[in-house]
């Protein structure tokens, strides 16, 4: 919701795609350069602990972004910017504990669901948060978006205060620094090749697609001419259609091979894009969008849930870091990229160039056969946590 409204806000005032996605990246570089320190926070503290600490710091920011507009400061970018950059550092320090958490919460034969309904609900806010971020700046103004976004945090951090976690062992001092301890899980994922194809994978996807929702305002003004509410229904199609994809991974997941889904995400994210580009009218915009929140659901859950699949818990803090920084890299340089295009070529030509790399990718993935050889390490992975329980 906040992310949505500070991106229609700076573009609306700015007409500058550059500054909007600026403003994503100083949200989103603090994953890169915090990562070595938010793993080790994962597994070395209780993760619980962790998130309520940095969800009142992140309800502190958004207090501070309401009251920056409430005060007529609105029109001032770099405030915008300096508040978004704390907002990141906050959420990149809590990221690799929320995604671990579920871990320790399920049965590891209940794990695929437990990740795919993580992603969900984190979409069913991505689906909804645009769209009542768009319909409350059309009716009520933006700081009354910004206030209801900061109240939200409220009914996190009372459901993590509800929340029974199994009890935490804490691990012994190995005498390591944080770099050290980080550099650990780097070795380990290095050490197994599924590991480094899911994060490649993860790598080119984060350069290409969640970029797109930055660059969303400027295709529903300058392209499709439509008002903040329509905007709010375009980009909370991405949300909707990871939700529908959600809805079938889980009620398939026994079933489903990850190398098969894989190709399936790629693929029908590269056919959503070109969509998106040759889109005049905002009705396929908003079936394209759909269809990328589709591809992207499906990519991102088989991706995260193979990751955890494969990493045992003393290093998982540190592996789920490893894939969030890449994440943290390439998503920022997708954002600058993509907005610097898009002010130069036009939105419809980044959005044609997005698709055809994930083609690229795709060809590059059946072709080399490496996604064969991942489902047989899940397989294995699988075989020996049965063989270690029995």
């Amino acid at each position: 919701m906040q992310v949505a409204a500070l991106a229609w806000v700076v573009q609306e005032h700015t007409g500058s795609a550059l500054r909007t996605t600026a403003i994503a990246f100083i949200g989103i570089v603090p994953l890169l350069l915090l990562g070595p320190a938010a793993g080790v926070l994962a597994d070395r503290f209780r993760r619980r602990r962790v998130l309520v600490v940095t969800n009142a710091l992140n309800l502190a920011q958004a207090v501070a972004l309401w009251l920056v507009w409430v005060a007529g400061l609105g029109d001032r970018y770099w405030l915008l910017f300096a508040l978004s950059a704390i907002g990141g550092i906050f959420t990149a320090l809590q990221t690799p504990s929320w995604q671990s958490l579920p871990a320790e919460l399920v049965e590891r034969r209940d794990l695929p669901n437990a990740i795919t309904l993580n992603t969900t609900q984190f979409n069913i806010a991505r689906a909804l948060g645009p769209l009542f971020a768009g319909l409350t700046i059309d009716h009520i103004g933006a700081g009354a978006t910004f206030g209801i976004n900061a109240l939200s945090y409220l009914f996190v951090i009372a459901a993590l205060l509800a929340m029974t976690p199994p009890p935490f062992v804490a691990r012994p001092d190995d005498g390591l620094t944080t770099v050290q301890r980080w550099m650990a899980g780097v070795r380990y994922i290095r050490a197994r090749d599924a590991l480094v194809l899911v994060i490649c994978i993860h790598m080119v996807f984060s350069i290409v697609v969640p970029p797109i929702v930055y660059l969303v305002p400027k295709l529903a003004i300058e392209v499709l001419g439509v008002g903040a509410s329509a905007y709010g229904v375009l980009l909370g199609g991405f949300g909707i259609g990871a939700v529908v994809a959600a809805v079938v991974l889980n009620a398939n997941e026994h079933r489903i091979r990850r190398s098969r889904a894989l190709a399936t995400g790629v693929g029908f994210g590269s056919a959503a894009l070109l969509g998106l580009a040759a889109a005049s009218r905002y009705t396929p915009g908003v079936f394209a969008m759909v269809a990328l929140g589709v591809a992207y659901l499906v990519v991102v859950s088989i991706d995260h849930g193979t990751i955890q699949t494969l990493t045992d818990d003393e290093h998982r803090g540190r592996v789920t870091s490893v894939w969030l920084m890449t994440f943290g890299l390439c998503m920022p340089i997708g954002v600058l990229g993509q907005g610097a295009l898009a002010d130069h070529l036009g939105v419809r030509s980044v959005l044609a160039l997005d698709g055809a790399v994930l083609l690229a990718l795709l060809v590059v993935l059946v072709a080399s056969g490496r996604l064969r050889r991942l489902d047989r390490a899940v397989e294995a992975a699988n075989r020996d946590y049965s063989n270690n329980l029995a």
